[in-house]
């Protein structure tokens, strides 16, 4: 019996040596990644390198447009997260864009927190329909990466812009 709670324990132990070594791989995994890389990069994403689009800087502002609206409808954290979005974004796609700067990490972290908690503002007081056409904003934000990607600036530029437009556009719809 010694012998066999002995085996059992080994064999329980090695089980969850196995288990933790496979955990410590699979979070090895995650913060390699090529995605978390880029994510928490300083690096631009832009293929074209410091190239300023003057309608990208002025399409940054348009989030400070609902803040007001946000306040009033006792939405603080929406509002302070576009204030905050404001600054950074224009940091990033206007006044460093297409070069290393802390901004592009800044940008990508702020940015989905602004976007989601305007989400839930918008949802909380119009509900799901309201929430719906937040897919226009999703998609040109889509359309600028592809654009992005193929090197196309102009493109790029078009559906940037859009994606901060719409996105302010129907927080104040």
């Amino acid at each position: 019996e010694s012998d066999e709670e002995s085996t059992s324990t080994t064999q329980l132990t090695t089980i969850k040596s196995k288990q933790l070594e496979r955990r410590r791989s699979s979070i090895s995994e995650v913060a390699n990644s090529t995605f978390l890389r880029k994510r928490l990069s300083r690096q631009s994403s832009l293929p074209w390198g410091h190239k300023r689009s003057t309608m990208i800087g002025i399409s940054c502002f348009l989030f400070l447009l609902p803040i007001p609206c946000l306040f009033k409808s006792c939405c603080p954290f929406a509002a302070f997260m576009l204030a905050v979005v404001t600054v950074s974004s224009f940091s990033s796609d206007y006044l460093y864009s297409g070069v290393e700067s802390w901004s592009h990490l800044f940008d990508r972290a702020l940015a989905p927190i602004a976007f989601f908690s305007n989400i839930y503002a918008v949802y909380s007081l119009f509900g799901i329909m309201w929430v719906l056409p937040a897919i226009i904003a999703v998609k040109c934000h889509v359309m600028a990466m592809y654009h992005s990607k193929q090197n196309n600036y102009d493109k790029f530029v078009i559906f940037h812009s859009l994606w901060h437009a719409t996105g302010a556009g129907l927080i104040l719809l």
